[in-house]
């Protein structure tokens, strides 16, 4: 019963809520856990870890597939308002006193975030007891192996990038559970991101290929044989090009995504540009030909 209660809590500090795992092992001093993938995609999620007190409560770290933190909180008695919000105080070492805004993922769970260049995180790794105040409630933690620790989660979501997990059939129909305003808001952030990404990787493919291509315009190889021989030269650009689609498809995460399929689709769309503009630059190169006037003939001479 206990080890369930600890995997729904690990999987709530995913971005969603529909997890599976733990696939290998994070042992840390007291924290144990482990990688997590998304059910509706397979994708890797996040890597978590938690460990048990004598207070009743469980702590849990987490890090996301996007390098994002989380810290949360569990306790069997609590009955809070999933998606409510409540401000709380985490105290380090008695002396450091910092302040937060604390989601309720579940009547059990809260979870707060944690970002990588703030003052809570430098407190967490190098604190060594933390004191959770709401209200009149002061819960005592002591933070044992929490500067091992960060360091091995960072190290589990690298090594886990391209992991893959079972689909789960339901939570592909249905992938869309209920999120909160800031869940919201951060998958729109993270699809923001890839965009820009995806962007800026087609500009500069788009960019070597015009470059390898342009001295072969004026021959007489077809246009497809043209793209081909640009595309092998810029092929990193091309399969960056790919993999950026296939993050943005996995994100969206509305079906499994078949990354060979959308890197052959990806793959050909772009021959397709590519011959497309060859063929347009090379009407325009003949355009620019029978519009040169002729050249005047030299005194003297007849015209024939």
């Amino acid at each position: 019963m206990l080890r369930g209660c600890v995997l729904a809590s690990l999987l709530l500090l995913a971005p969603g809520a529909e997890a599976a795992g733990p696939f290998g092992k994070i042992v840390v001093g007291n924290w144990t856990g482990g990688a997590y993938t998304n059910d509706a995609t397979g994708a890797f999620s996040h890597c978590a870890v938690n460990a048990g007190y004598r207070n009743g409560t469980r702590m849990f770290t987490s890090i996301t597939a996007d390098f994002k933190w989380l810290i949360g909180f569990a306790h069997p008695n609590w009955k809070l308002k999933p998606g409510s919000s409540l401000n709380l105080q985490l105290v380090f070492d008695r002396t450091s006193r910092i302040d937060v805004r604390a989601e309720a993922r579940s009547p059990t769970l809260l979870a707060i975030a944690m970002p990588a260049d703030s003052q809570l995180i430098g407190a967490f790794r190098q604190g060594h007891r933390l004191e959770l105040v709401a209200n009149d409630q002061r819960l005592t933690f002591a933070l044992t192996s929490t500067r091992e620790m960060l360091p091995a989660l960072v190290e589990c979501a690298r090594q886990s990038a391209s992991l893959r997990g079972p689909v789960n059939p339901a939570a592909r129909a249905n992938p869309t559970a209920p999120q909160t305003e800031a869940e919201r808001q951060d998958r729109a952030e993270k699809r923001a991101v890839l965009e820009k990404t995806r962007d800026l990787i087609r500009a500069r493919m788009l960019t070597c290929i015009g470059r390898e291509g342009g001295p072969m315009l004026a021959t007489d190889e077809k246009a497809e044989v043209v793209a081909k021989a640009a595309m092998i030269f810029c092929k990193a650009d091309v399969d960056a090009l790919a993999q950026a689609i296939i993050e943005i498809r996995e994100h969206d995460g509305a079906r499994p995504v078949d990354r060979e399929a959308v890197r052959r689709a990806a793959t050909q769309s772009v021959q397709d540009v590519v011959v497309a503009q060859i063929v347009k630059s090379r009407g325009e190169m003949l355009n620019r030909r029978n519009q040169q006037p002729a050249t005047p003939s030299r005194s003297g001479e007849k015209a024939i």
